[in-house]
């Protein structure tokens, strides 16, 4: 008799141990999940309210409801403002520049569009057509087209026209390419062919200059009248 009260204090001793253990492993479970779903408390902040603000945007008939969910107040935003990529523009200017050069001693022809030989705007034609930009066909024409450029703002890419006849009227009769420091490039005459000239070396350009155009702009890539 007394081995069956011992045996069953045993088993009911058991029971409420088994009992006490797993009701605490739930609780420690439970708070564990808890804390594992707070991304705010594994960081160390402050959890933010869960519920929303809402506002109106003033000056704006009829009002404009904004939903905004509240965010922590240990958090700092900071917004930055895009700024547009200058690579894609300066890799543009690059590029003409290299494929100018490219053509170096080709041959001028009256009329030729290339790429063997060329005339003045038959070479400019070609050189911005090769980056995408499309500009009319004859040097006349081209200078109408983009960013009007006085001499002392030029930069590289931009075209440069000139008044090349003896009794000078103003009017476009070349057309070449700004490369920066004072040098440009162009389809010469018969003879030279496609060269580098520097403003400061060649007095002839200097005095003949009329005006730059630039269209190398990031806004267009296609030059009209």
């Amino acid at each position: 008799m007394k081995k069956i009260k011992l045996f069953k204090l045993t088993l009911i001793s058991s029971l409420l141990l088994i009992t006490a253990c797993s009701n605490k492993q739930t609780k420690i479970k439970s708070n564990t999940t808890a804390q594992q779903v707070s991304v705010y408390n594994i960081m160390g902040i402050t959890e933010p309210t869960k519920e929303p603000i809402y506002f109106s945007l003033e000056n704006t008939p009829p009002p404009i409801e904004i939903h905004v969910p509240k965010i922590s107040p240990d958090i700092e935003f900071i917004s930055y403002k895009k700024t547009p990529s200058l690579s894609s523009n300066y890799e543009t200017i690059n590029h003409i520049e290299l494929n100018a050069k490219s053509f170096l001693g080709i041959p001028y022809v009256w009329g030729a569009t290339g790429p063997t030989t060329f005339d003045c705007s038959g070479f400019t034609q070609w050189v911005y057509r090769d980056v995408g930009i499309k500009i009319p066909r004859v040097s006349r024409d081209q200078a109408r087209v983009g960013q009007y450029v006085r001499y002392e703002n030029l930069q590289r890419g931009d075209m440069v026209f000139f008044d090349t006849k003896k009794q000078r009227k103003g009017k476009v009769t070349h057309v070449g390419i700004y490369l920066g420091s004072g040098d440009f490039i162009h389809a010469s005459s018969v003879g030279k062919g496609v060269v580098i000239y520097n403003f400061n070396e060649k007095s002839f350009y200097k005095k003949r200059f009329l005006w730059g155009r630039r269209v190398t702009n990031d806004s267009f890539h296609y030059a009209s009248k």
